[in-house]
């Protein structure tokens, strides 16, 4: 069976050879479509498996879309406020509309990413085809992006990252096409979703200017180029505008005195950027170049400029089949770079530096490897194919190097298939105390949770119910919201550990607090050593203080009022009601 077959053995001239419309293309198309159906299904039917499950950072961004379908959620909370307000135009219209078609969010944040994934894989199929005309090598590029995506918590969540995908390739396809209208259209709508990957796409077409002609640099001769880049210019800019008006309305940007002073971004802070060694600080983390390490196969692009050292007409004939536009990997490789060191000269102004390579390199990678493995494959076909056919006797050593490569091909393909792999590395959240989620979901829908549990987290996104404050909206890049947070979070250690019973019922006065879940173990000084959140915080000498009281052996004023006030015990977790603790606050009531 014949795995490579290019459509044409021409590469000249200035565009790709012609896809063939004969089978090729239809078949590995449609296995790729599959495949992607595979792990959307399958992710699908695990996120509708638990009745408390949900996706780590639609915590953040997607819960409070719940308020298009019912505008009561969530009344005056602080924290939904904040991330509906972060959220892009795009996000925003896309749950808006999906509630008005009868799709709560939480409910169609779990379709999502299916919808998206096979959206890229359609406009990934058709640009490897632009870079080299075989439809079995775009079914490896869909393949190898597939395991990328499907095996993380990017497109997963259903985020404004997972929108990247779609639209960026969609840009590329069009831009390769030289489609002004629908690559500039692309680029706007990229804008909408995730503005830094518009700026990819500006630096795109601006490297696109510059051509090698003999050993020089020089600007290009042709006016489309020129169109391109005017037309996306302009797009990009009508788009970025009101985004960063929008970011303005915020309050006082985060400097980089203020941000390089802030434990937060401190080493093992919630935020953590500066500190840490010069090797993660380069290729991990929010500051580097973040190159997924499995699954692996991605990274086997990073060979494909080894390959392209070899003259036409070497032992890797199927080179001669890539076209030139595959410059734009080039191009999207140095736009993210430029971006990406901008970023860093201007940090904080231009948000993390790694938004600006990350996700491009998943869409560049992928396409590198996938040329890689088709030219390997071909060469392959080339040397075993008349001993495979029968033609010529395989040797001993033929036979084994062939079953550990079958071997091989199988691993890599089959393993990332395994559905508990998939979810373990998708970072989905499942409620531990589902009873104490139910109990809030049929409290008022102004009801307001505080915590210091980890799984408290998860409220909003099982009770739909407020909480004060948590580790996964502790975000410390907008100074007035977390000033905001700093306060509430001083104020919850206050009423879980002062000693004093009037501060506690001052600060659930203050705040309104309706509910407090406590954990068995919130009592035991290592308890909060262990959040990072807390420990390495600005406001590090309310936590000091929260174990100095418990090492001192003082008792907490809430403590004797634990048995009394409990109105649901779970698990190792325990919900109390405040008004018990607070009886002016029973007496409003009465």
């Amino acid at each position: 069976m014949i795995l490579f077959q290019p459509a044409s053995d021409s590469s000249s001239g200035s565009s790709a050879p012609r896809v063939s419309v004969r089978s090729p293309f239809a078949f590995w198309l449609g296995i790729s479509l599959l495949f992607t159906l595979y792990y959307g299904l399958v992710t699908i039917a695990h996120a509708f498996s638990y009745p408390y499950i949900v996706q780590d950072d639609v915590r953040q961004h997607v819960v409070w879309m719940q308020r298009f379908t019912d505008p009561e959620l969530f009344p005056n909370d602080w924290i939904a406020n904040y991330f509906q307000s972060v959220a892009p135009l795009g996000f925003k219209a896309v749950f808006a509309v999906a509630a008005k078609l009868g799709l709560p969010a939480l409910t169609f944040v779990k379709i999502l990413p299916l919808l998206l994934s096979l959206g890229t894989t359609i406009y990934l199929f058709l640009i490897f085809l632009e870079l080299f005309p075989s439809p079995f090598g775009a079914f490896l590029s869909t393949l190898i992006t597939d395991q990328l995506l499907w095996l993380n918590d990017d497109l997963i969540s259903g985020t404004p990252r997972a929108f990247v995908y779609p639209i960026f390739t969609a840009f590329l396809y069009y831009l390769l096409r030289r489609s002004l209208l629908p690559c500039v259209l692309a680029l706007g709508l990229q804008g909408l979703f995730f503005p830094h990957l518009m700026l990819v796409g500006v630096g795109v077409l601006t490297v696109a200017l510059m051509k090698w002609r003999g050993n020089r640099l020089r600007l290009s001769q042709d006016r489309r180029d020129y169109l391109f880049w005017a037309a996306g210019l302009g797009v990009a800019l009508l788009v970025i505008l009101p985004f960063s008006r929008a970011m303005d309305s915020l309050g006082n940007p985060l400097t980089y005195d203020l941000m390089r002073s802030m434990p937060e971004h401190g080493l093992m802070g919630r935020n953590e950027y500066f500190g840490v060694p010069p090797l993660n600080f380069w290729f991990n983390g929010r500051s580097g170049i973040r190159l997924q390490l499995f699954p692996s196969l991605s990274l086997v692009g990073l060979a494909l400029p080894l390959l392209g050292r070899f003259p036409r007409g070497s032992r890797f004939a199927a080179m001669q089949h890539l076209t030139p536009k595959v410059r734009v990997l080039v191009d999207v490789v140095l736009a993210s770079m430029g971006w990406f060191v901008l970023a860093h000269l201007f940090l904080p102004r231009l948000y993390l530096p790694s938004r600006y390579n990350y996700h491009s390199f998943r869409i560049v990678l992928p396409l590198s490897a996938a040329i890689v493995f088709t030219v390997l494959i071909s060469q392959f076909w080339q040397t075993f194919g008349p001993k495979l056919r029968g033609k010529v006797p395989l040797a001993k050593g033929d036979r084994t190097l062939i079953g550990l490569l079958g071997c091989l091909a199988a691993v890599v393909t089959l393993v990332p298939l395994v559905p508990p792999l998939i979810y373990v590395l998708q970072n989905w959240q499942i409620a531990q105390t589902p009873a104490i989620h139910q109990f809030l979901a049929e409290q008022p829908k102004s009801a307001l949770v505080a915590s210091l549990a980890d799984e408290a987290d998860n409220v909003p996104a099982f009770a739909l119910r407020s909480t004060l404050v948590g580790r996964e909206f502790a975000l410390a890049y907008h100074p007035d919201y977390y000033q905001e947070i700093q306060n509430r979070a001083i104020a919850l250690l206050q009423l879980q550990y002062s000693p004093n019973l009037q501060t506690v019922q001052q600060v659930i006065q203050n705040y309104g607090i309706d509910w407090i879940w406590i954990e068995d173990a919130a009592f035991q000084p290592e308890y909060l050593r262990q959040k990072d959140w807390l420990v390495y915080s600005s406001f590090k000498s309310a936590v000091d203080e929260a174990i100095a009281t418990l090492e001192q052996g003082k008792t907490p004023a809430i403590v004797p009022l634990l048995d009394r006030c409990t109105a649901v015990r779970a698990g190792r977790s325990r919900l109390i009601d405040a008004a018990c603790v607070d009886v002016r606050k029973t007496a409003a009531q009465h």
